[in-house]
């Protein structure tokens, strides 16, 4: 029997559909014109791609600029706090390090190395980042010009160079810059993946993708996607698929086998990221969990605590000492045991924190764009017309009008629909959600010219079901869910706390004040601001603050400490000494509380 001849490998990339077999005979191959006309979109592709990155870099720069003076950025606070702290001994010399890791390590690292290398404050560091994000704006561009074509790819840049939230996170010292340029690096690679079947995309994407699960511990429920995607769509015979994922995972070995190691050298037990899954879950998903970050113990929201209130509520509850494995394993097994109790109420749960995740409002961690914006014209303008319930919006019209090329586009379909799963299934704070960004930009401006025809045109018959659509989402998306003002004056808190560290008392009580007059029943407000009236000498108004504190949230640490200082401080011994008594009901390895426990009444404490 004679051999079949092989039929040539058709790429993802490709949709047109059969040609005539005498056209095909009549063009062998390409004219000089067809030449030059390529040669001139690439090149007029290239230099608007360069432009839309200067335009991203100069208002990234501005925003830069104009927050230099912002408390939280002339005192850092808390991940910022920790990251820099943590880099900065990495760069003294402990690079290996004494314990797992419980937070992911790559943006520490990365930090030590430009402390280190090229003795980096906060404003190189924060520079370092904006030069990050330009790069993701070409990325994302590359990525959405091999997806769909160079039209697309300029919208996608120029969309992701303009958003708000974007310029935000690319100048605070937190790792979601990194983490978003490592994905639009992926999306890049994997884009030329979608069109050639190559062992050096697939290698490299490997290794991006190795490198993200470094920077955010969720990406590590990508791995399996690639692949999966690579058997299903890669345009390369069955041999040459077995290639690519063979490459791939040698790829992500390379990146997270090292530190698998290094964690069962340290604790005995491999991991390839980290050991602070449970404690977040649990977080997230409590009996009295409303979807925001609420910390193990109230009052300790800061690295240094997150760790060792893990371990010590586990250990105190098993009466044993645990593993970090054993730790979160064990907030684990107690999440699912509150789930069990009241299954309808996780349910609710579930639901609120969907619309959260597509909510227009960013979610503030320590520090807020709301705040950043009273000092950044870029973020004044571009913020209130540029925004998640945009996006969002936008993005659904996108995955509707193209839905057509869902079988080119699948990798993106797997990529968000699995991250909107991670972040629904812990807590939601803006940063955490911006990794769907890129993405949903990506189905946004394929999705832009089809919006434009049809608003030319005036054909809204044929885009019913689109339509209808992206207006649901748009009421969805822009429903008030969050408490904001509260939120927002957790964030001006912060502000004063920052003021504060950096002894400007005055500062300090001004923004404090005006964090309670946005939300009267902030207990951690009134704390902080005793410990600035502490500070500034006025011991009665401190009083009257921690009492407040106490009054709204009896369980807030360390208040009853500070209180008791207070009290000693003006020779109220009796009062003091309650004081301390109560911060040690509350927590038995207060220190702080033990001691003036010692002073007051001579005694050891057991």
């Amino acid at each position: 029997m004679g051999k079949r001849k092989r039929r040539p490998s058709k790429s993802i990339g490709d949709t047109a559909g059969r040609q005539n077999p005498q056209a095909r005979l009549q063009t062998k191959g390409p004219t000089p014109t067809t030449v030059n006309t390529i040669a001139d979109r690439k090149y007029s592709f290239k230099m608007l791609l360069g432009c839309i990155c200067l335009v991203a870099f100069f208002l990234r720069l501005m925003n830069l600029l104009q927050t230099v003076e912002l408390p939280t950025v002339v005192q850092l606070m808390g991940d910022a706090r920790g990251y820099v702290d943590w880099a900065q001994q990495i760069a003294a010399g402990e690079w290996y390090g004494k314990q797992t890791f419980y937070q992911a390590p790559l943006y520490p690292y990365t930090l030590a190395v430009l402390i280190k290398g090229f003795s980096a404050g906060t404003f190189g560091l924060r520079f370092f980042q904006i030069i990050l994000g330009t790069l993701s704006v070409a990325l994302l561009g590359i990525a959405g010009r091999h997806a769909f074509n160079r039209r697309v790819g300029v919208i996608a840049a120029a969309m992701y160079a303009l958003y708000p939230p974007a310029i935000y996170y690319d100048g605070i010292i937190q790792k979601t810059a990194l983490a978003s340029f490592l994905l639009c690096l992926l999306l890049a690679e994997c884009s030329y993946l979608n069109r050639r079947a190559s062992k050096i995309h697939a290698i490299f994407a490997g290794i991006t993708l190795g490198l993200l699960v470094l920077t955010r511990e969720n990406a590590l429920l990508w791995v399996p996607v690639i692949p999966i995607w690579m058997a299903l769509r890669s345009p390369a015979e069955r041999t040459g698929k077995i290639g690519l994922m063979v490459t791939y995972v040698l790829g992500l070995a390379f990146v997270l086998l090292p530190v698998a190691a290094r964690n069962a050298s340290l604790g005995g037990e491999w991991s390839p990221t980290t050991f602070q899954a449970g404690p977040n879950f649990y977080i997230g998903n409590n009996l009295n969990s409303n979807g925001l970050y609420r910390p193990l113990v109230p009052g300790h929201e800061t690295p240094k605590y997150e760790r060792a209130d893990a371990q010590r509520l586990a250990e105190l509850d098993e009466g044993r000492e645990l593993t970090s494995r054993e730790v979160s394993r064990y907030w684990f097994e107690k999440s699912f045991e509150e789930i069990k109790q009241d299954p309808v109420n996780w349910i609710q749960l579930l639901c609120l924190k969907s619309l959260m995740v597509v909510n227009r409002f960013e979610v503030p961690d320590v520090e807020s764009m709301r705040v950043y914006r009273d000092f950044s014209v870029t973020l004044r303008v571009l913020a209130p017309v540029w925004h998640f319930g945009i996006l969002c919006p936008l993005a659904v019209w996108g995955m509707f009008v193209t839905r057509k090329r869902w079988r080119q586009l699948s990798l993106l379909y797997a990529f968000t629909l699995v991250m909107v799963a991670a972040i629904v299934g812990f807590f939601i704070l803006g940063r955490y959600r911006e990794p769907l960004v890129p993405l949903l930009i990506l189905f946004a401006a394929g999705g832009i010219p089809v919006l434009i025809q049809m608003l030319r045109t005036r054909d809204w018959n044929s885009y019913l079901v689109p339509i209808s659509a992206t207006v649901l989402s748009i009421v969805v998306c822009n429903l008030r869910v969050h408490d904001e003002s509260m939120l927002n004056a957790s964030s001006y808190m912060n502000a004063g706390v920052a003021a504060g560290m950096n002894d400007d008392l005055r500062e300090s009580i001004e923004y404090l004040l005006n964090a309670i007059d946005a939300e009267p029943m902030l207990a951690e407000a009134y704390a902080n601001l005793g410990r600035a009236y502490e500070q500034n000498n006025e011991p009665e108004k401190a009083i009257l603050s921690y009492q407040e504190a106490l009054h709204i949230e009896p369980s807030l640490e360390p208040v009853d400490t500070w209180l008791g200082s207070v009290y000693e401080a003006i020779g109220a011994r009796a009062e003091a000494i309650e004081s301390y008594r109560e911060a040690l009901t509350k927590n038995p390895l207060d220190e702080d509380a033990q001691a003036g426990l010692r002073r007051l009444t001579g005694k050891a404490i057991p």
